[in-house]
């Protein structure tokens, strides 16, 4: 049988006339091409992608299984990161993935959520106020994407500084520079790792300490997964939302007439962007575990399946006018491994929206709409930079702020701290802390910065 690439360029347009194609020809489920000789199946159906996604007993999310991998052509521990193996509840099924899960849900759970949403705005208003003054940036690179990181990086009760370093590691790991994004992986280890250890010595109010006194009695190094994990699924995603959400303002005129006549909330515009512009166009992967049909399709024990999200939002079976806001996506999944931090990324997103609207007068696209370069990959849909335009205005914040190169990297604020534990300071002095290996790691990446 045929398959298509999805490796290669990614049309600026989109994949929406290859999801169409694929459907016509195959039906509900395709076969596809992720690398040269490396194959899967596309699930292109609504209904189809559901039913992997709630069915754990028929499709592990362990990747081991996977025939590519058991046959040879894919070796897992040099894979891209979409198609790795890591021992976390993302790659778990069963009892060992209830276990991890239930550390990181109830963990969550703990968040003071109107804390957070405070220390979200001083980190969205921060991010402006270093580009306000200039009546232009460019809203990938300054704002949506280390916004993200930021406030996970809060959760961990961490200064900012350490939240610069790891979003900056994290944006190299997913840089074509395949040797810095190796040792990117292995700095960002460095830095879960150490954390776990500062948080083991000196506990406090924050996600890591929760985790490791959670009764499922994850080890140091379960921890560290996990840690990485709730970074590593919140940033990109939440990213291209608050990109591909103001693309869609700039773009639409429909949808930015509604919202500006407040006919449209802005949960209701991040639900009609997450069906119609979801920043994760396919999610790897889910395999097959036992021969099965699906459509006209024969899936085969150890097949891969990808979760389709952007097929399965265009599938003529469900679509609708979903300006109304319909929750219905698939965006942050469905069934045992849906996403567990939705609310804090949909918090966060809505405050980097509302943030931008309320801070940047005249705020206008800097270039033509079809200047703006994509993200060229086939899992991301988001774009490479979001240069705008907008009336100069002055800086709000209070104080000196933390920047990724500002000389105040030591202390954590109080909105920090709130934002983890509800106003909770924990006991523990996250200062410099050079003699330690995560401070180490921050000065390291300190001079790397003066250096480049």
């Amino acid at each position: 049988m045929t398959t298509t690439r999805l490796y290669g360029t990614t049309p600026d347009t989109g994949r929406d006339g290859l999801w169409a194609a694929l459907r016509e020809r195959h039906g509900p489920v395709a076969p596809v091409e992720l690398e040269n000789g490396v194959q899967a199946w596309l699930l292109l159906g609504y209904h189809e992608n559901l039913a992997v996604l709630q069915n754990q007993h028929l499709f592990s999310r362990d990747t081991r299984r996977w025939r590519e991998v058991a046959e040879g052509r894919v070796d897992l521990s040099c894979a891209r990161p979409a198609l790795s193996w890591r021992p976390n509840a993302l790659y778990a099924d069963g009892a060992e993935h209830t276990r991890l899960r239930s550390a990181i849900a109830d963990s969550l759970a703990r968040v003071d959520m109107n804390a957070t949403a405070r220390t979200i705005r001083r980190i969205a208003d921060e991010l402006v106020d270093s580009f306000v003054a200039d009546g232009r940036a460019d809203l990938m690179a300054e704002y949506a994407d280390p916004l993200p990181v930021l406030v996970v990086n809060s959760l961990y009760g961490l200064s900012d500084s350490y939240g610069y370093m790891l979003g900056d590691l994290t944006a190299i790991v997913f840089s074509e520079n395949a040797e810095r994004a190796e040792d990117a992986v292995g700095r960002i280890h460095q830095y879960f790792s150490e954390l776990v250890a500062r948080r083991r010595r000196a506990p406090g109010q924050d996600l890591v300490s929760w985790m490791l006194e959670h009764p499922a009695g994850l080890s140091d190094h379960e921890v560290a997964h996990q840690a990485a994990l709730i970074n590593n699924s919140s940033h990109q995603t939440t990213t291209h939302l608050i990109g591909n959400t103001m693309h869609t303002l700039f773009t639409d005129e429909a949808v930015r007439t509604a919202y500006t006549d407040a006919r449209m909330t802005t949960h209701e515009l991040l639900d009609h962007v997450m069906w119609t512009d979801t920043p994760f166009q396919i999610l790897p992967a889910r395999i097959a575990l036992q021969d099965m049909r699906i459509g006209s399709a024969e899936i085969r024990a150890g097949d891969a399946l990808l979760i389709g999200f952007d097929a399965a939002h265009r599938d003529p079976a469900v679509r609708c006018d979903q300006a109304g806001g319909s929750r219905a996506h698939l965006m942050f999944g469905a069934g045992p491994h849906a996403c567990p931090a939705r609310e804090l990324a949909r918090l966060t997103a809505t405050i980097a929206v509302t943030t931008l609207q309320e801070r940047l007068g005249g705020l206008r696209l800097a270039v033509g709409p079809e200047d703006l370069r994509w993200v060229p990959s086939p899992f991301v849909r988001g774009l490479r930079e979001l240069p705008v335009s907008f009336t100069p205005g002055e800086p709000v914040a209070a104080g000196p702020r933390e920047s990724a190169g500002s000389a105040r990297d030591g202390q954590p604020e109080a909105g920090i701290r709130a934002g983890a534990g509800g106003g909770q300071d924990g006991g523990h002095d996250d200062g410099d802390h050079e003699d330690d290996l995560l401070g180490r790691l921050l000065a390291w990446w300190r001079d790397l910065r003066v250096r480049s």
